[in-house]
C-alpha cells in the first residue's frame, strides 16, 4: 500500500511538473510580447482577460511550483537517478564531455545575456521591437511614468491643465468624477474606460505656456519635465514638435557635440550608440553648448 502511495505521489509530481512547465511556457511568451508597463497600465492592456500584472503573477507562482515540484520529482527518483549517472560515469567517458560542454554553453549564455552580446542580444532587440509595436500612436504614450496612479488634481498641476475646465469636459463627456483626488485609473475603471481615454478628454485644456522658455531651462528643469515620459522613443522631428524648436537647430546642436541622428532614429538608439542616456541626448538638444558631464 505504501509503495502504491509513493508511486501515486511520483505520478502526481510528474504531472505537476508538466503542467507547470506548460503554463510557464505560455506566460513566458506573453511576458515577452507584452507592451511596456507604462503603456500596459495606461491602456488597461489585457490578453485573454488578464492584465500584465496577472500574467506576471501567474509566471511567478508557477515558477515556484515548477521548482518545488522539480525538487520533489528528483527526491522521489533519486535512487534510479543516482544509479543512472553512476553507470554512465563507469561505462562512458562521453558523459564527462557532455557535462563540460553543457557547462561551457551555459556559462557562455550567461555572460552573453549580461553583456548583451550577439546572438543573444538579438533576442533582446526583438523584444524591444515587439513591445514598441504596441504603440501605434503617440497618443497612447502617458504624459509621464505611472500617470494613471496620479490624482486628477495632481495630474492637472503637473501637466498645467485647467482643473475646472477639465472637470467640466469630463462631465460633458459623461465621465463621472467622485473627487479630483481620485486617480485617473480609479476614474477610468468606475466609468469602464481606460486612463488614456480619460486623459484624451482633458489634455486639450492645457494652460498656455508662453512663460516657459525652453532656452532658459536648466538640466534639472528638463529632467523634471521629461523624465519618465518615454522620451527615449521620440524621434528628432517628434522632439521638435513637442518642444516647438526648429528641427535644424536641434540637429545642429547634436552635430556640434559630435552626435549623429537619423530621421527615423529615436533618442534611445542614439544614446545606445554613444553609450550615454536618452536624457543626455535631450539635454544636448535643448541646452545650447551643453556638454555631458560638465
Amino acid at each position: 500500500m505504501m509503495k502504491k502511495n509513493k508511486q501515486s505521489s511520483r505520478s502526481f509530481t510528474a504531472f505537476v511538473v508538466t503542467w507547470a512547465f506548460a503554463i510557464l511556457t505560455i506566460t513566458g511568451i506573453v511576458l515577452y510580447i507584452v507592451p511596456q508597463g507604462r503603456i500596459a497600465y495606461w491602456t488597461h492592456w489585457s490578453l485573454a482577460g488578464l492584465g500584465k500584472e496577472q500574467w506576471g503573477d501567474l509566471h511567478m507562482i508557477f515558477g515556484g511550483v515548477f521548482i518545488a515540484a522539480g525538487i520533489l520529482h528528483l527526491w522521489f527518483n533519486w535512487k534510479p537517478f543516482k544509479k543512472y549517472f553512476a553507470d554512465r560515469a563507469k561505462g562512458h567517458f562521453e558523459l564527462k564531455q557532455e557535462v563540460i560542454t553543457s557547462l561551457v554553453f551555459t556559462v557562455a549564455l550567461f555572460f552573453m545575456a549580461i553583456f548583451s552580446i550577439p546572438p543573444v542580444s538579438y533576442v533582446f532587440d526583438l523584444n524591444d521591437v515587439i513591445k514598441d509595436s504596441w504603440i501605434s500612436s503617440p497618443d497612447l504614450e502617458p504624459p509621464f511614468g505611472h500617470a494613471e496612479e496620479a490624482s486628477l488634481a495632481g495630474l492637472a498641476k503637473r501637466m498645467d491643465l485647467d482643473l475646472e475646465k477639465s472637470l467640466l469636459a469630463l462631465e460633458q463627456a459623461g465621465i463621472e468624477v467622485a473627487s479630483p483626488r481620485d486617480s485617473l485609473d480609479r476614474i477610468a475603471r468606475a466609468n469602464h474606460l481606460r486612463p488614456v481615454d480619460v486623459y484624451a478628454v482633458i489634455r486639450v485644456h492645457q494652460l498656455k505656456q508662453e512663460t516657459i522658455d525652453l532656452f532658459s531651462m536648466s538640466e534639472v528643469d528638463i529632467e523634471e519635465k521629461y523624465a519618465g515620459t518615454g522620451i527615449g522613443r521620440k524621434t528628432l522631428n517628434e522632439i521638435a514638435d513637442m518642444t516647438g524648436l526648429d528641427a535644424t537647430v536641434i540637429s545642429g546642436r547634436l552635430a556640434a557635440s559630435g552626435f549623429e541622428m537619423g530621421e527615423s532614429e529615436n533618442l534611445r538608439a542614439v544614446a545606445d550608440r554613444y553609450e550615454i542616456s536618452p536624457m543626455d541626448v535631450l539635454k544636448t538638444m535643448l541646452i545650447e553648448d551643453y556638454r555631458i558631464g560638465e
